[in-house]
């Protein structure tokens, strides 16, 4: 090829590497091995309903990424992601966009406005008491205490500048189905949720607080929109080496007249063969009545160069099903964990959970696991 022709083609691909500018390829890799005796759906039950123990080779959450902006000029900008989830151990496929995937705008001045498939507060600017990796079989992680931490479809959320420390994010999402109750009326099951944030020289507040609308009305074909109202708190320390993070949380609904038992959007809600166990034939199914749920989080770590040891623990407290605590229904779980950072990008990271149910004839839960996690 003459130099003619080599001064052609590139004139030709500068257009579209000046459009391939501005998009950014980003992700993470995670995954390791596990032995679980737990309740999750891939663990075998003997013959009394106690877990097994299951080696596997799972995933913990690996995602790619695609995000870009354009500047529109005093200080506004579009901004766009699409993000997947990506499961390396082959265990399922996924859509394109089954993680944060938007479009919306931004501004120097005022924050940022977005529509799509949004991540609640919780989800993306908490979890402090949380910072393991891990499957959904495992309990090497708080996967109990961060359950309702998701994504919302169709929604909108705009999230402020930071002021002096403070920030809020809110997010309304709709409810597009609009379902039948068992009244003939429509249902509207829309959701809205406000975050909370001051953050200063390590030290860190967050509340979230999300509201579910027709809690209590039933489907005509069965089922119950069971999350009512939803407040989380968390704030710690985390500099000079300190990791420190507490949480409370309460979460209130209506028990699932289908299933029998008290459910929210992430499965049932503590442990479906504790709770049935404990209110077999019981009054308290009454599907009428309020269920409410506390817990409490702490978690703990200290970075000696590039080792990080965590330790763990969430109570949670007796189920309320219409006014009246449900004995011996709560649970305890520890976590014991150990990050080593290979490089800025890559960690080996290894944890056990334990977890007591505090019901008689419910058996306990366990996990190990030991992986890598490469960022990109």
């Amino acid at each position: 090829m003459n130099k003619t022709h080599i001064a052609l083609a590139i004139a030709a691909l500068m257009p579209a590497a000046a459009a391939m500018a501005d998009v950014t390829i980003y992700g993470e890799i995670r995954g390791g091995y596990e032995y679980n005796k737990t309740y999750r759906a891939s663990t075998a039950l003997d013959s009394n309903g106690k877990p097994q123990g299951n080696s596997q080779i799972n995933d913990w959450t690996s995602r790619i990424g695609f995000k870009g902006n354009e500047d529109l000029g005093n200080g506004l900008k579009a901004i766009w992601q699409v993000e997947n989830r990506v499961n390396i151990d082959g265990s399922e496929s996924s859509g394109f966009n089954t993680r944060d995937s938007f479009i919306g705008l931004a501004g120097d001045s005022w924050g940022k406005f977005r529509l799509g498939r949004l991540s609640n507060y919780a989800n993306d600017m908490m979890e402090q008491v949380d910072p393991g990796y891990y499957s959904s079989q495992s309990v090497g992680g708080l996967a109990y205490f961060t359950r309702l931490d998701d994504r919302v479809n169709n929604a909108v959320r705009y999230d402020s500048p930071n002021w002096a420390g403070f920030s809020f994010a809110f997010l309304y999402g709709t409810d597009e189905a609009r379902g039948a109750s068992t009244d003939g009326s429509r249902t509207n099951r829309q959701t809205w949720n406000l975050g909370l944030s001051y953050e200063n020289s390590g030290f860190f507040g967050k509340y979230n607080y999300q509201h579910w609308g027709d809690a209590n009305k039933a489907l005509v074909s069965g089922g119950r929109s069971s999350n009512k109202d939803w407040h989380r708190f968390e704030g710690g320390y985390m500099a000079n080496n300190i990791y420190a993070a507490l949480g409370y949380q309460q979460i209130r609904g209506y028990i699932d007249g289908t299933a029998g038992a008290y459910a929210d959007s992430k499965g049932v809600l503590y442990n479906k063969a504790a709770f049935n166990a404990l209110t077999a034939g019981s009054s308290n199914l009454d599907v009428s009545k309020e269920v409410k749920t506390r817990e409490l989080a702490l978690t703990l770590g200290y970075t000696f160069g590039s080792l990080t040891p965590y330790f763990s623990y969430v109570k949670g407290y007796d189920i309320s099903v219409g006014g009246s605590d449900v004995n011996n229904s709560g649970y305890d779980q520890y976590v014991l964990a150990l990050d080593y950072a290979l490089s800025k990008r890559t960690e080996v990271y290894t944890s056990y959970g334990h977890v007591k149910w505090k019901g008689n004839n419910v058996e306990k839960e366990n996990s190990f696991g030991l992986g890598l996690v490469h960022r990109f």
